[in-house]
């Protein structure tokens, strides 16, 4: 592999002076390499291939600073936008803006990848920089000119989509309305990107209880008690969930002694 010229091209993205930039941080554009390799869309490559793929794609590659819009919501995804450094955080809203919903996603990953095809080709979410963020995207014409030659990459790009509809398509099916604790969890799950991490929804009480279907009184007394146990953390029209994937646990283990309860009564 001639890492050289990867080097220069990247050099020449980012309008760097070669031999005054690079050969000093020779290192950290390795490291940035490496993270490319390690990227869903090109795991399975070899290097050789990758090497052709960076001498025929255009690769953008962008830095932001903290606070920094990314990609907005209804902004036409034209490219696909890969996070190599750093912290991101989503922002969704809801079509009545009731609620606002806040992931943060950490590097390497994907970023808005679903929008590049289909009947809505707009992000859905707001994406800015949580901390300083690198950033490298393709155009959504390179992939289907360049990349899609490829068989790997496009079996990787359709199991990543296929991964995604069957994640939500089982969290769908395992949704459970039995009891006010369960829609709450439930309710989350539903809207996030991803089941695990740092969440952050931002709404009225009396908003969330009318979605779910309870009385404001009810939810507030299941958020305290959530609270409590250590799941949630409770501000003024927010409730920040440290990490969604115990959540979850905590809803799996909270239906078998649930559903324990109710056979002994039925008894």
């Amino acid at each position: 592999m001639n890492i050289i010229k990867f080097y220069q091209y990247i050099c020449n993205e980012l309008e760097l002076d070669y031999f005054i930039t690079v050969i000093p941080k020779m290192v950290v554009m390795e490291t940035m390499y490496e993270t490319l390799l390690k990227m869903p869309l090109f795991q399975g490559l070899g290097e050789d291939e990758i090497t052709k793929i960076v001498g025929k794609v255009k690769l953008h590659f962008q830095k932001y600073k903290a606070g920094s819009v990314i990609l907005r919501s209804g902004d036409p995804c034209n490219e696909l936008t890969f996070l190599l450094k750093g912290e991101i955080m989503l922002e969704s809203t809801d079509k009545d803006n009731n609620f606002v919903l806040k992931e943060f996603q950490s590097a390497p990953d994907l970023v808005g990848f679903y929008s590049l095809f289909g009947i809505k080709t707009c992000y859905f979410s707001t994406y800015t920089a949580e901390t300083d963020v690198d950033v490298v995207s393709i155009d959504k014409s390179f992939i289907l000119t360049e990349l899609d030659k490829h068989d790997i990459f496009r079996l990787n790009f359709r199991n990543i989509l296929s991964n995604r509809l069957q994640q939500f398509h089982d969290r769908l099916w395992q949704f459970t309305y039995s009891c006010l604790e369960t829609k709450i969890v439930d309710f989350l799950l539903a809207r996030c990107e991803k089941p695990y991490g740092k969440k952050q929804l931002k709404i009225k009480m009396e908003d969330f209880a009318a979605i779910i279907g309870e009385t404001r009184l009810s939810v507030s007394k299941c958020l305290n008690q959530l609270e409590k146990d250590g799941l949630v953390i409770l501000r003024r029209t927010e409730v920040e969930i440290p990490d969604l994937n115990l959540l979850k646990l905590w809803k799996e283990k909270f239906l078998m002694t649930f559903s324990h309860n109710k056979e002994i009564v039925n008894e």
